[in-house]
């Protein structure tokens, strides 16, 4: 089975170990819980889109099955269409993580772009990363939760975790991207979803010319070597939820150029990956003699 400590990004799991380390982060992890807001979410999100079925936009749930079957994701989630006009996709839910992609991915990526997409939201679940997303995009309505006197942490202490939660989120991106290539296993097809989500006019799709934004991606890790312009960047996307769409290519470009991902493919199925972690279904970390979390109350589970 693949296990996605073999495709993580060392800035994603640095970024990981941070946010562990930061004061606050596991009473506002019960605070989540505690207060039902993973299902706020689930409320909001299903009472909104269309849930995609075996019967309803039956290609589309077949494109997910696939995508779950090529990264091991044993468990296939919920997916739901929205009516966006842009190409983009989410996950939710650690405890019943659900996809949510827009109606316009649909119309206008090729079938491998969608799988890659695809591919990139399950590479969240697969990863355990809903926990966090999950709070991340909570943060506003957390906010009082942080700094009010019964959760016992202080407006600094609070804004000082928002920033690394983000930062964390960010570079989670840089994994799922792994897990999409993965999916996809095209390598054009994916750095044309990234040029599609950047931005590129539907009338020039027959004419997308990769090598340019190939070109531009190396541009930017020379321009990212500088001091100066990494102060500029961290101040610009300091509250950002996601990484530049340029930095996401780059970092894929050098990944593939490494040979890791061809290793991964052609060890594909083998069966000496590593013992994968145990962990609860909202993605926390447990020692391994716990019989429920400590955290969501739920049995432990591995994936």
């Amino acid at each position: 089975m693949l296990n996605p400590r073999e495709y993580e990004h060392p800035l994603d799991k640095k970024a990981l170990d941070t946010l562990k380390d930061t004061p606050g982060l596991e009473k506002l992890t019960k605070e989540f819980y505690k207060h039902g807001l993973e299902r706020v979410l689930r409320v909001q999100y299903t009472g909104s889109y269309l849930k995609v079925t075996d019967s309803h936009f039956p290609k589309v749930k077949e494109d997910l099955k696939e995508v779950c079957n090529i990264i091991h994701l044993t468990n296939i989630p919920d997916l739901y269409i929205e009516n966006n006009y842009g190409i983009n996709g989410f996950a939710v839910g650690a405890k019943k993580p659900m996809i949510v992609i827009t109606r316009r991915a649909i119309d206008w990526l090729s079938h491998e772009e969608l799988l890659g997409l695809l591919g990139h939201e399950a590479g969240h679940i697969k990863s355990m990363h809903m926990m966090y997303h999950d709070m991340a995009q909570l943060i506003p309505t957390m906010g009082d939760l942080l700094s009010g006197s019964t959760f016992g942490v202080g407006k600094i202490v609070a804004v000082g975790l928002e920033a690394v939660l983000y930062y964390w989120y960010r570079m989670s991106e840089l994994t799922a991207d792994r897990a999409g290539l993965l999916a996809c296993q095209d390598n054009e097809a994916y750095i044309q979803l990234l040029m599609k989500i950047a931005g590129v006019p539907k009338k020039y799709y027959k004419k997308i010319e990769t090598e340019e934004f190939i070109k531009q991606a190396r541009e930017f890790e020379d321009f990212d070597y500088n001091s100066l312009d990494k102060i500029a960047k961290a101040a610009t996307i300091m509250w950002q939820e996601h990484p530049w769409t340029v930095l996401r290519a780059h970092e894929i470009i050098k990944w593939i150029e490494s040979g890791k991902y061809q290793e991964l493919i052609e060890k594909h199925g083998k069966e000496n990956i590593d013992e994968i972690e145990l962990i609860c279904t909202c993605g926390a970390k447990l020692k391994g003699n716990e019989t429920f979390c400590g955290i969501c109350g739920e049995k432990i589970s591995t994936r």
